[in-house]
């Protein structure tokens, strides 16, 4: 269980600073097209492909992102900010 929590957290850290910089360059707080596969990011955060996936799965369940294929809006930033925060205790 707190393995989970963990690799929600690096995924939930990784889309808020993504959305952050992109933001900050004039685009969406809430939408982006990843570039990334998720064995891409697998590999940059250090989790398997099958974690990453069935992890966007359990964000768009709990109605935290919603995914079609590359297009990712983020529903519900302050709940990602959670799972940050609660990873941190």
């Amino acid at each position: 269980m707190f393995r989970r929590v963990i690799f929600r957290s690096r995924l939930a850290a990784f889309l808020l600073n993504l959305t952050q910089r992109l933001q900050a360059r004039g685009f969406s707080a809430s939408s982006l097209v990843l570039r990334m596969t998720c064995e891409e990011i697998g590999s940059y955060l250090g989790l398997k492909l099958e974690t990453v996936s069935r992890t966007f799965s359990k964000f768009q369940e709990d109605g935290v992102l919603d995914v079609k294929q590359r297009q990712i809006t983020v529903l519900d930033p302050q709940a990602l900010q959670r799972l940050i925060s609660n990873a941190a205790c």
